[in-house]
């Protein structure tokens, strides 16, 4: 469910930008500034990065719980282990994404 929900929002979200370079808003630097700079527009872009989060977080933990498990690929019996650390090193990189993104938009 949260993937579909996330992917809604980040299709909308991508044709709003499409929107505003394919019908002339991006005539200038002036006019990107605008648009981009925007409260509404930040809103929007916020909620987008949390959605690509979102959406990233259910497929990287779908493919750690569907692929290191013990017994796969020759794994030992400790593959929980290994599991969480990738899930957790998942997390990490999403919680540099986060932040970098709001530095960037706010």
């Amino acid at each position: 469910m949260l993937q579909r929900l996330t992917a809604v929002i980040l299709t909308v979200y991508t044709l709003l930008v499409l929107g505003f370079f394919l019908f002339g808003g991006a005539t200038d630097y002036t006019s990107f500034i605008a648009f981009f700079g925007h409260p509404a527009m930040k809103a929007a872009s916020s909620i987008a990065v949390l959605a690509t989060i979102g959406h990233s977080w259910v497929g990287l933990w779908t493919i750690g719980t569907d692929y290191i498990q013990p017994g796969h690929w020759g794994l030992p019996d400790y593959a929980d282990k290994i599991r969480l650390g990738y899930q957790v090193g998942c997390l990490a990189v999403m919680g540099v994404y986060f932040l970098a993104a709001m530095i960037a938009i706010w």
